[in-house]
């Protein structure tokens, strides 16, 4: 998906500027529609024609339904190839989402869509991003003012884009932003791109006073030599790590030629922040990325253990809602898909399936399969996967107890105390 993304946003960039600059519509309004010119002359790839509407009073939704109904300009073109009809339009915040429905048309025909599109609705004050969802693909296209050119860059450097990620206000996800960058060779890239983290991060996850001393690449892995201020001036939460950690590691996996990084803090190996395991390098991880803003999803909490010592630490997760799943049925569930990786580790045993879950007056009740306990090697085992499931459902706010059994009877443990469990302990937790 991502290579798709930055393949659409690369071709609405080239059609636009070398095509030359934009045609002025023959009217001093101060909204206009964007049409693709037919023969693409020296005037432009595009025309313009003023919008007889009052853009900034109308919705969306209104809008768009006039802009594709408007007469078409002489030698120009429809705006969305034949056959496209507008499904949905609304704003999330700064963000118009548009969908349309219809059948796959070639990259051109899509890029020119998509040029006119965002061309149209960054003249709006409320507008700074488009996420456009087209027929026959599975994920959104995201353009900014960034993206659409309308002079001639033809004998200027070339220019590409850059994905890389920034942690949202809660330290709970990253979300992909995109670089423009003048073109430079595949060698340059990490390197550019990891300065550019420590400066446009530094203050939210980057902690102050971290440099770029060397980085890298043999292999598929990428070796990232920072400054002791790295460490030094972290701060010791393992959401805000997490985030320093993965807005890094996402961004340079956004390579072809990287597949994990290593830390290295002076020179040395860093096997270890305050709470995560880096000893093994770190990999790319999806789950970190927040959904994109069509789906429905639903914000939870997991509580895998460390791998080193067995303590709990949470992790951010966002499930697609279901109409049949209530939201503790879904954490549940989550959890007990977890795989770890990346230092940590799943603590309930494999295979393990849920059979009934039931919340009466803040006590949740959950019945597991038997593969809960038989997976478990010994009563160390029991005690992780038997915190893993209370720190889990309890990290929901409609849940303050936890009773387990396990094909529909109480559970025999090895170590009897673990039936007095039912509440999340400041003991379990690695924070």
């Amino acid at each position: 998906m991502k290579r798709r993304m930055i393949f659409m946003l690369l071709c609405c960039l080239l059609l636009v500027s070398c095509a030359g600059e934009t045609e002025n519509a023959e009217s001093d309004a101060s909204f206009q529609f964007y049409y693709p010119r037919t023969g693409y002359a020296s005037k432009g790839a595009f025309c313009a024609a003023p919008a007889q509407i009052d853009a900034e009073q109308t919705s969306l939704s209104d809008l768009l339904t006039a802009y594709l109904q408007s007469p078409v300009p002489e030698n120009c073109g429809p705006v969305v190839p034949d056959g496209w009809r507008l499904s949905k339009a609304e704003m999330d915040g700064n963000s118009a989402l548009i969908r349309f429905t219809g059948t796959s048309v070639s990259g051109l025909e899509r890029s020119v869509t998509l040029a006119c599109l965002a061309q149209t609705l960054l003249q709006l004050d409320t507008v700074d991003s488009v996420y456009a969802f087209l027929p026959g693909e599975t994920d959104p296209v995201l353009l900014t003012e960034r993206d659409i050119q309308t002079k001639d860059l033809g004998m200027l450097p070339q220019e590409e884009l850059m994905v890389y990620y920034v942690p949202d206000a809660d330290m709970r996800y990253l979300t992909a932003q995109t670089l423009s960058a003048e073109a430079m060779t595949e060698a340059e890239k990490p390197a550019f791109l990891m300065n550019f983290l420590l400066e446009e991060l530094t203050g939210s996850c980057i902690p102050e006073g971290t440099t770029l001393l060397d980085i890298s690449v043999e292999n598929g892995v990428c070796t990232v030599n920072l400054s002791s201020g790295f460490v030094k001036n972290l701060p010791r939460s393992f959401a805000c790590e997490r985030m320093a950690v993965y807005a890094i590691v996402n961004s340079l996996t956004e390579f072809d030629s990287i597949t994990t990084v290593d830390f290295w803090v002076t020179g040395a190996p860093l096997d270890t922040l305050y709470l995560m395991d880096l000893s093994a390098g770190v990999s790319r991880d999806e789950s970190v990325i927040a959904a994109s803003a069509n789906k429905d999803t639903v914000d939870i909490t997991l509580y895998p253990a460390r791998s080193a010592d067995g303590l709990l630490v949470p992790i951010a997760r966002m499930p697609e809602a279901k109409s049949d799943s209530t939201v503790a049925e879904l954490a549940l569930e989550a959890l007990l898909r977890y795989e770890g990786g990346n230092g940590l580790v799943r603590c309930v045993p494999a295979g393990t399936k849920l059979l009934s879950l039931r919340l009466e007056n803040g006590t949740c009740t959950v019945d597991l399969t038997g593969e809960f306990l038989g997976g478990c090697k010994d009563a160390q085992e029991e005690a992780y996967a038997v915190r893993s499931v209370i720190a889990t459902m309890c990290a929901l706010p409609e849940i303050q107890s936890v009773e387990i059994l396990v094909e529909g009877l109480e559970p025999s443990y090895r170590d009897g105390s673990l039936a007095l469990a039912h509440r999340i302990e400041a003991a379990w937790l690695a924070e």
